[in-house]
C-alpha cells in the first residue's frame, strides 16, 4: 500500500473496557461528561517534540509551547542534556552537531543514533454544554503542588494511535476524527490547513487533559490564561491574577479586597468558579491529543504562527 493509499485509509478506534474499578470510574466520567458537555470547540495548538520509539509508539515531551520555534529550543535544549549522560565521544558529536543546526535553522526533524526526533503539534478542544466549558472532573490527577510530580511540569506520555482505549475516550477520538477549525473564524490558510490534517493525518492518540481560566465576556466563555497540566496549577494561575493583577487597575478599597476574597475562596476552597464585580470564571477542561499519519505524528503546519527566527540567526549581524 503507498502512502497515499494509507493516509486515505479510515481511522482505526480500538475499545476495551477497563478491568480495575479506578478505570471503570475514569470511563464512567468521560461518558457522563461527553452527554453533559456535547459541544466541541477547537482551540489553539500547542508544540512540543516527541521521539519515534518504533512499532507507531512516540514519546511526547514538553507540549507546553505556544509556537514551533519555541519547540525547536526545547528539543535542541533536550539534546544538549544528553551530552551530561554519555561518554560515547562519537555520540557526542553528532548531538552537538544536530543542536547547532536547530540552533540556526527551521527544522521540524532530526535523526539521532538512528532514533528520529520531531517537533510536533497537537491540538486541544474544549468541551461545551448549556452553561459553559466543561470544568475539571473527579477523576482528573489534580496535586495540590504540582512541583512535586516532575511529569505534570515536563510531561512524558507515550502516545500510540493503536492503543486501546475505554469507552468513553474512544467516543472522544471518533468524534474529533474529523474536527478542524470553523471556516468563518480563522483565516483561510488556516482552515484549510485544519481540514488538509483531517485527511492527511487520519488517526489520533488522546493525551492527557490540560486546564485553563475561562472568563464569561459578552455572553461567551473565553480563555484568559495559558493551558497548564493540572486543575491546581490552573487555580493557582487564577488566584494569582484575582490576587495582583486585577487590582493593578484603578479600584476603589472595597472592590479590592472583593478581588482579595475572590482569591482566597479559590486558594481555600480549591474552586473551579468564582464571580467577583460581575466577572465570572472558571478552571475549564482541555482535551488535547495528536494526529496521526503513517510515518507518526503531525508536525507544525504551513499557517501555524511561528514569528521568531532560531537563536543564531537571531542574533546574526544581517
Amino acid at each position: 500500500m503507498s502512502y497515499e493509499e494509507q493516509a486515505r485509509s479510515p481511522a482505526i478506534v480500538r475499545v476495551e473496557r477497563p478491568d480495575n474499578p479506578v478505570g471503570a470510574i475514569t470511563d464512567h466520567d468521560a461518558v457522563s461528561r461527553a452527554q453533559a458537555y456535547p459541544a466541541i470547540r477547537v482551540g489553539a495548538p500547542l508544540f512540543g517534540h516527541a521521539v519515534d520509539l518504533g512499532d507507531g509508539r512516540w514519546q511526547v515531551y514538553a507540549l507546553l509551547d505556544h509556537t514551533p520555534q519555541e519547540a525547536r529550543n526545547g528539543l535542541a535544549c533536550r539534546l544538549r542534556e544528553r551530552l551530561l549522560d554519555t561518554t560515547d565521544p562519537a555520540l557526542a558529536a553528532e548531538v552537538t552537531a544536530v543542536a547547532r543546526v536547530l540552533d540556526r535553522e527551521k527544522i521540524d526533524e532530526v535523526v539521532v543514533a538512528g532514533q528520529i526526533h520531531r517537533v510536533i503539534r497537537a491540538d486541544t478542544f474544549a468541551r461545551f454544554g448549556p452553561d459553559g466549558p466543561e470544568p475539571p472532573r473527579p477523576t482528573d490527577p489534580d496535586p495540590r503542588e504540582y512541583a512535586d510530580h516532575d511529569s505534570f511540569y515536563d510531561e512524558e506520555v507515550i502516545a500510540d494511535p493503536a492503543a486501546a482505549t475505554g469507552v468513553g475516550a474512544a467516543v472522544l477520538k471518533v468524534d474529533l476524527l474529523t474536527a478542524h477549525y470553523p471556516r468563518a473564524q480563522v483565516p483561510a490558510d488556516v482552515y484549510a490547513d485544519s481540514v488538509a490534517a483531517v485527511h492527511s493525518h487520519p488517526n489520533v492518540a488522546l493525551l492527557p487533559a490540560r486546564f485553563a481560566v475561562a472568563e464569561h465576556v459578552d455572553g461567551a466563555w473565553q480563555p484568559v490564561s495559558d493551558v497548564v497540566a493540572t486543575p491546581q496549577w490552573a487555580r493557582d494561575e487564577l488566584a494569582y491574577a484575582l490576587r495582583h493583577a486585577e487590582p493593578r487597575r484603578r479600584l476603589t478599597s472595597d472592590q479590592n479586597a472583593a478581588y482579595q476574597k475572590a482569591a482566597d475562596h479559590v486558594e481555600r476552597r480549591r474552586a473551579d468558579e468564582v464571580t467577583v464585580l460581575g466577572q465570572r470564571f472558571r478552571i475549564a477542561r482541555v482535551e488535547t491529543l495528536l494526529r496521526f499519519a503513517p510515518d507518526g505524528p503531525e508536525g507544525p503546519r504551513p499557517s501555524d504562527h511561528d514569528p521568531d527566527p532560531p537563536p543564531e540567526a537571531a542574533s546574526s549581524p544581517s
